[in-house]
């Protein structure tokens, strides 16, 4: 007997690269072991982390709203909340979770980072964004199957032996109900013979009494 030993592989997520940005260029840096960043419908079993300088142009991005924005490889528009951010001195990083939105389908998906706020400590509103950039969702096991010809060849077929067999029961059913309709016309036909039957043995037994009543008087 055989037996393999199965190690668990644990993966230290310090030790996981980061999405950078740099806030002069508007450019997001995704790194090659990021790319493909989920399996089509993965839903929040993904973290990414996104690293941005905490300050540009004296405004301080930890003090502004966050959010994503993304389209998916199926063409849909969708907005993630960042709410966990981690603040240090001169950086932060969101955290992304990768929900089945945008894995909604497998292929290239496209993102941009936002910084927003209605009103900033100047009294005025404020947004902020990067330019976008790309990762892919792969294809699942049910992701884009192809049907062979012979299992539309097998449909077909067992849809005909189908219809043929609803056709048969719709035909033993009138059948059916022609010979209910006949059994009912013999049981009708039955009654009405029985009952012409007690009315011809009633004639007779009165036509009987009255020549017994007349034999009678003449004699």
């Amino acid at each position: 007997m055989i037996q393999i030993e199965i190690t668990p592989m644990l993966v230290n997520p310090d030790t996981e690269p980061e999405i950078t940005i740099n806030p002069d260029t508007r450019e997001i840096t995704v790194p090659p072991e990021l790319y493909n960043i989920a399996v089509v419908a993965d839903d929040n079993a993904e973290m990414v982390k996104i690293r941005i300088p905490r300050y540009f142009d004296g405004e301080d991005f930890s003090l502004r709203n966050c959010t994503i924005s993304f389209n998916n490889a199926a063409k849909h528009r969708g907005n993630y909340t960042v709410r966990n951010i981690l603040i240090e001195e001169e950086s932060i990083v969101l955290d992304w979770y990768i929900s089945k939105f945008v894995t909604e389908k497998s292929g290239k998906i496209y993102f941009v980072v936002e910084f927003k706020k209605e009103i900033d400590n100047r009294g005025m509103s404020y947004s902020w964004s990067t330019l976008s950039a790309e990762m892919n969702v792969l294809p699942g096991l049910d992701d884009a199957i192809e049907i062979d010809e012979r299992d539309i060849s097998l449909y077909q077929s067992l849809l005909s032996h189908i219809q043929a067999n609803d056709l048969r029961v719709a035909n033993l059913m009138t059948k059916f109900e022609d010979l209910y309709q006949i059994q009912m016309s013999i049981e009708l036909l039955t009654s009405q013979l029985t009952d012409l039957k007690s009315a011809f043995e009633l004639v007779e037994d009165t036509t009987a009494y009255l020549e017994s009543e007349t034999l009678v008087e003449e004699g």
